[in-house]
């Protein structure tokens, strides 16, 4: 009988344990940085940073169906990928695409709402007058260095953080071209970042600028915001 009453007990203990993190990972999903705060999102996160520049991947949330859950596209663009939506304990609820163009959530479109991007492994250059004249950053940044290698610009920015993994940095151009000989673009770095540490992290971000490139031109000025030096960038 007491090895009955001991084993029950053990029991209870491991079911209590097991109810306990997942009563964790649950309340983590309203946390300010899910994709740091629950376990098998991070793993995701940390496995998909391995394979950086060789696709192109994004995880985002959403309130869908009473609940907070989680868009994973893997291979953005591509053609017969699979768009994964799991709930906060990590179990896949849905799916759409593939080779066969299934849907197994075909309400997510209307009923998905709150959408927050939480994570991606590239970041973009936009040419838009409006995003720039209202590109504002979380966070204070400083513009380190820059470089030019080909059609490559090279942006190293320093910044509060942990390790500056879930920043998204894009840079923005004004779409206007200034006459000037050789002529200019004006530009500007729009930071993201919901780091909650206060270390000092350097991040070197590459853009492809080909689509900054000017007709008739073989060399164009690139001025960034806050950053006191010209950059030429000839093509």
């Amino acid at each position: 009988m007491k090895i009955v009453l001991k084993l029950l007990f053990v029991f209870i203990i491991i079911t209590s344990c097991s109810n306990d993190d997942k009563n964790i990972e649950k309340d983590n999903c309203n946390a300010d940085t899910p994709i740091e705060d629950i376990s098998w999102l991070k793993a995701k996160k940390e496995a998909f940073e391995k394979l950086m520049g060789s696709t192109r991947i994004e995880i985002h949330s959403y309130f869908y169906n009473n609940e907070t859950v989680f868009l994973i596209d893997d291979c953005m663009s591509c053609a017969d990928a699979l768009t994964v939506i799991y709930n906060c304990s990590g179990e896949k609820i849905c799916e759409f695409g593939g080779i066969d163009g299934r849907n197994t959530c075909p309400d997510f479109k209307d009923k998905a709402t709150n959408k927050k991007l939480l994570w991606r492994n590239y970041n973009n250059l936009i040419i838009d007058k409006d995003r720039y004249d209202n590109a504002n950053s979380d966070y204070h940044y400083e513009i380190k260095n820059v470089s030019i290698k080909e059609d490559f610009l090279t942006i190293t920015i320093s910044s509060s953080g942990c390790d500056g993994s879930s920043w998204n940095i894009d840079l923005i151009d004004s779409s206007d071209v200034l006459e000037s000989n050789p002529s200019k673009r004006e530009l500007k770095i729009e930071l993201i970042n919901k780091e909650v540490c206060l270390a000092i992290v350097e991040k070197e971000i590459v853009y492809d600028i080909s689509k900054l490139q000017v007709k008739d031109m073989n060399s164009i000025i690139l001025n960034i915001d806050t950053y006191q030096n010209e950059i030429k960038y000839n093509y």
